[in-house]
């Protein structure tokens, strides 16, 4: 049966000619008539397109950033983060928390509780489960008096207390209107609309991320630029996106879930993501291993293939579990076909 689909506003369509990375107007399509199938709120049927010149995609025609809500009424961003408090955890889950905030409080300089002495050790000994707690605290340097911290996108807020936790004074931006009252709620400085928001603010911070926020705005490179205006001399940004060569896309195609059509407007790939950032101004670039997302996004994308939700239905084989140790293994995986693109990027 045709699934019915509601049309997006003609008036609220724009047309993309060439390539929102790299200028090119040389592309070939990939997919027609893709639809929202991961939230499914957003109406309108989509082209995907890949540029020829730097291999990333991009949709046309694609949300006017006048419509673009339309897409995001029933976003994951609209929950408050949940309290770092144990207090409704029991037995091993408790413990292994406890032994994860000593490892926070080592390595970031938070000051959780309650945290069991020596944890730091112990959690040495899991090293996927401390690459997972690396990772939500997006590899973030130690901080300094004074350290100054912008995330865009910061959606529920639960990265921003996690960093002021800390020790970092954080800032916020989101066009969210709901991002905007979680983040008033959480008494944090936020201020709504995307990294132009701050653009009063040249070389004032030390850390700006971007953690799967590229892929969704309308100008990329303007955005990394203004990233680059903002940062000190010596600043980093964080940047982590879907990458449009994974494994995950080469097996599940149309439907595997880092798509997210309407929502990622752009997907880039490491050397066109590394290209930018070089082109923007950015010395030294660090690629960061982050753990494989694989096998969860499997269990999505088979969902949203055999048109089920994907957070209600996700289910996993163990092809994908097999598949998931692989691509995880530095002597067997293919480093450039990572589910997501993760590094940091500094300003000199």
């Amino acid at each position: 049966m045709t699934q019915t689909v509601r049309a997006w506003p003609l008036e609220g369509l724009e047309h993309v000619d060439r390539c929102p990375v790299c200028g090119s107007s040389e592309r070939e399509q990939l997919y027609a008539g893709l639809t929202d199938r991961v939230f499914e709120c957003a109406p309108g049927r989509w082209d995907l397109y890949q540029c020829k010149g730097c291999e990333s995609g991009y949709l046309d025609a694609r949300p006017a950033a006048s419509t673009i809500h339309l897409a995001y009424e029933t976003y994951y961003t609209h929950q408050l983060p949940a309290a770092p408090s144990g207090a409704r955890s029991s037995g091993l889950m408790r413990i292994v928390r406890s032994l994860a905030n000593d490892y926070r409080n080592d390595r970031y300089g938070s000051n959780l509780g309650p945290a069991i002495p020596l944890g730091r050790y112990a959690i040495a000994l899991l090293p996927r489960y401390r690459k997972r707690i690396d990772r939500g605290m997006r590899y973030l340097p130690p901080t300094k008096e004074g350290g100054r911290l912008l995330d865009v996108g910061f959606g529920s807020g639960a990265f921003l207390l996690d960093a002021k936790r800390a020790g970092w004074e954080v800032s916020g931006a989101d066009p969210d209107p709901v991002s905007m009252d979680n983040g008033r709620h959480l008494k944090l400085d936020v201020r709504q609309g995307g990294i132009e928001a701050f653009i009063d603010s040249p070389e004032t911070f030390d850390v700006i991320t971007l953690s799967h926020v590229i892929e969704h705005v309308h100008d990329p490179v303007g955005t990394l630029k203004t990233a680059y205006d903002l940062l000190k001399p010596g600043g980093l940004l964080y940047v982590e996106t879907p990458n449009i060569k994974a494994y995950g896309h080469d097996h599940f195609r149309e439907h595997w879930r880092g798509l997210e059509i309407p929502r990622h407007l752009v997907l880039f790939n490491w050397a066109s993501m590394s290209m930018t950032l070089k082109n923007v101004g950015f010395g030294k670039i660090q690629n960061l291993r982050i753990p494989s997302p694989y096998v969860n996004l499997a269990g999505k994308s088979r969902a949203i293939r055999e048109g089920r939700d994907p957070y209600r239905f996700a289910r996993t084989t163990l092809a994908d579990r097999l598949n998931g140790l692989r691509v995880s293994l530095p002597f067997l995986a293919d480093r450039r076909k990572t589910e997501f693109v993760a590094l940091y990027a500094r300003k000199d």
